[in-house]
């Protein structure tokens, strides 16, 4: 693995490849396309993180620039909702697909299990990481499994962090999977990006849970059609509580019409003078 020093920059940041969403900028790659870079960065050795970004973090990041730096510095920002994707045609710069967590997860667990890549689990929530390790291990029998970890409620700092970080370390995953919670997560592979001994690390928020049986994935067509949400809240209402930003049109869909309008105005603008 490469030293500190000498990592290289973000796989690539540029503006071409990525589409602003009121301030988030997302990647513009499938699935399949990400699966395949991601790999990339294992197999050379690089340390690189992806963050899967929904409404929530989006509307969460315009009050917090500390967290949209968190989500735009991330080699791969990717546009777990539906609502994003949406986003990006209305703005004329369509991403690739939908990428959401659920599915990374079990694509690259495959790649993993087929390819002998190594696998640390960390997450929150009454032994989460050991029982999503069980039921990894049940799935993908060859799965190398080096670690997992169920932290405390709340932030993790101080010897907590010396510690996880010293077991990241002493087991140098290839893939470090982490599910905190938003914005938890995200701050926490941010501050930790440069300290963090695996080579790939995935903020894949809850997707542990449908492994274990605390939720079930909403049916294809909902997915499709951006109704995944709704049929989670169907299985636990809290949610419309403590995701409210999903059913804030004002705060979301409105703001991305006024992103289009700007630019487009802008655009228009600006054309008369490149045509002299």
């Amino acid at each position: 693995m490469p030293s500190l020093e000498t990592m290289p920059e973000a796989v690539n940041q540029s503006n071409e490849d990525r589409t602003n969403i009121l301030g988030v900028r997302v990647r513009r790659t499938t699935l399949a396309q990400t699966l395949d870079d991601a790999e990339a960065c294992i197999q050379r050795g690089e340390q690189r993180y992806a963050v899967f970004i929904n409404v929530y973090n989006v509307i969460e990041s315009r009050g917090d620039a500390r967290y949209r730096q968190t989500l735009n510095e991330a080699d791969f920002p990717m546009p777990d909702g539906v609502p994003l994707v949406w986003a990006s045609k209305v703005l004329g710069r369509p991403v690739g697909s939908r990428v959401c967590g659920p599915d990374f997860l079990v694509e690259m667990n495959k790649r993993a299990a087929e390819k002998g890549y190594t696998v640390f689990i960390m997450c929150g929530g009454d032994k989460k990481a050991e029982r999503t390790a069980a039921a990894f291990q049940a799935m993908h029998p060859n799965l190398r499994i080096v670690g997992a970890w169920t932290p405390p409620m709340g932030p993790i700092e101080g010897e907590l962090n010396e510690y996880i970080l010293g077991e990241i370390a002493r087991t140098k995953p290839d893939i470090l999977w982490v599910g905190l919670g938003a914005p938890l997560q995200e701050r926490w592979v941010w501050t930790n990006r440069r300290r963090i001994a695996a080579r790939f690390t995935g903020a894949v928020g809850g997707a542990f849970d449908y492994h274990i049986g605390m939720r079930k994935r909403a049916p294809r067509w909902m997915q499709r059609i951006g109704l995944e949400f709704w049929y989670r809240v169907s299985q636990d209402p809290s949610l419309i509580w403590k995701k409210r930003h999903y059913a804030d049109f004002h705060k979301f869909v409105l703001p991305v019409l006024r992103q289009a309008a700007k630019e487009r105005f802008e655009s228009k603008r600006s054309a008369p003078a490149l045509e002299k």
